[in-house]
């Protein structure tokens, strides 16, 4: 009995470490201008990095979430974050969204599409005005089977 419940305490334990490494706060956001409406949510269109694995995926898949270019300090990086989730929170005013990550960047933190992740969180106006915003991001599920079942195929 004593070692499952020790068992029991290491696997969470490990799980608590694993859901730590992907999230992260005081984290800069800039904002880009993709455009995906404007572009039919194509991520060939967009030049994004992540286009040369998710740019044939449907446009229910590509639309479903705003853009979101990922250099974050916690978390995948490359090919392992494309199509993958963040539960985007601004620190100042608490307003949150998800965002799909479509691009890679190298500001260290994140760069949100400005139409579709940008301005919905930038609910006081200060981020326009600063040029980005503070914020915290947590990887999140995205619901999407299919990005599931093609990552476990390969």
């Amino acid at each position: 009995m004593a070692g499952r419940v020790a068992l029991a305490a290491v696997l969470l334990c490990a799980a608590a470490a694993m859901a730590a490494a992907q999230s992260a706060s005081n984290v800069r956001a800039t904002y880009n201008y993709y455009n995906p409406r404007s572009i039919n949510w194509d991520l060939y269109t967009a030049s994004a990095y992540c286009s040369t694995w998710d740019g044939g995926r449907s446009f229910a898949w590509r639309s479903k979430y705003g853009w979101t270019a990922f250099c974050g300090p916690a978390g995948p990086r490359g090919q392992a974050s494309c199509g993958q989730c963040l539960l985007v929170t601004n620190t100042a005013t608490g307003a949150q969204t998800v965002a799909r990550i479509v691009d890679q960047c190298s500001n260290g933190g994140l760069d949100l599409d400005y139409d579709t992740v940008f301005s919905r969180i930038d609910t006081n106006g200060l981020g326009v005005q600063q040029g980005h915003l503070i914020v915290s991001y947590q990887f999140v599920n995205c619901g999407d089977n299919e990005l599931l079942l093609q990552r476990e195929e390969k």
